[in-house]
């Protein structure tokens, strides 16, 4: 008994601080409305005060403080009765954004990194580009015409093509800076490791920097010379040795070509049919 007794003690105690807390903000209600309003039409109470203050009216009444509910019903018929409240409207945000430049922004998402080393990337940005400067807008068209083609430039050179025809600084340099993160280290015992080194030297002598070309031509070279010391000019990996005369032919090095093929000729039981392949290849 004594236990229910405490329980209901304090489930009043509870009631008392809420109801403590209610006549506490009606008091300021009431001293906020007495000091500065006047009648509902010029009331100075906001729409969300006068919902608090129902809401207070509603638990006065469930509570029984009546004193405290006429004070209260006489506040609220003052100022908030019928009272309309004036909506604010949130006026839609205007676009600053022509529909050229909605457009560019769509399009421009679908681009790839200009780092990126895969050639078809390089190719799908020169045809999103060529559709920002179809349907982008008017001023930026010939920035998007030679955004386009440099990419296309890239593309090809990443994926060895011919036809190419840029020789923008901006583009050169990101053709070496892309390639060169192909070269494979210069210590490789691989012999298609430099065979390859020297096919992308080749295609930098041509495609990268002008001023660059000698020096990629030389390295290009080199690489074939390395290649051929590490198989001995031995004719036994036919692909490679297709790879190494066709290099050497795009060096414009055909002498050194045929230095190779006689020097295989030499060799024991060498296969004809292969090396006349070969010279084919250099007089084409």
């Amino acid at each position: 008994m004594k236990h229910l007794n405490k329980v209901k003690n304090k489930k009043y105690r509870v009631y008392g601080v809420i109801g403590m807390i209610a006549l506490v903000f009606i008091g300021v209600i009431i001293g906020y409305v007495l000091n500065g309003s006047d009648r509902i039409n010029n009331s100075i109470m906001t729409e969300q005060q006068c919902e608090e203050l129902a809401g207070d009216i509603s638990y006065l009444v469930k509570t029984n403080h009546y004193n405290e509910l006429a004070t209260a019903n006489k506040i609220y018929s003052e100022n908030c009765l019928n009272r309309k409240f004036k909506k604010t409207q949130q006026q839609p945000q205007k676009s600053t954004k022509t529909t050229c430049e909605a457009i560019e922004e769509l399009l421009e998402r679908n681009l790839y990194d200009e780092d990126n080393p895969d050639w078809m990337a390089h190719e799908d940005n020169a045809k999103v580009y060529q559709k920002l400067a179809d349907k982008g807008c008017e001023k930026n068209r010939e920035k998007y015409l030679i955004s386009s083609q440099r990419e296309l430039d890239i593309s090809k050179a990443l994926k060895n093509q011919d036809d190419f025809s840029g020789q923008d600084i901006s583009t050169c340099k990101q053709i070496e800076s892309l390639l060169t993160k192909r070269l494979y280290d210069s210590h490789n015992s691989d012999t298609g490791a430099h065979i390859d080194n020297a096919k992308i030297y080749a295609n930098l002598s041509e495609r990268g920097c002008s001023e660059n070309a000698l020096k990629y031509k030389d390295l290009a070279k080199q690489e074939l010379e390395i290649a051929r010391a590490l198989n001995d000019d031995n004719l036994y990996n036919e692909r490679e040795s297709v790879e190494i005369v066709e290099t050497y032919k795009r060096l414009q090095m055909q002498q050194e070509a045929y230095r190779m093929i006689e020097k295989a000729k030499k060799l024991t039981n060498p296969a004809i049919e292969f090396i006349i392949q070969l010279e084919k290849i250099i007089e084409e």
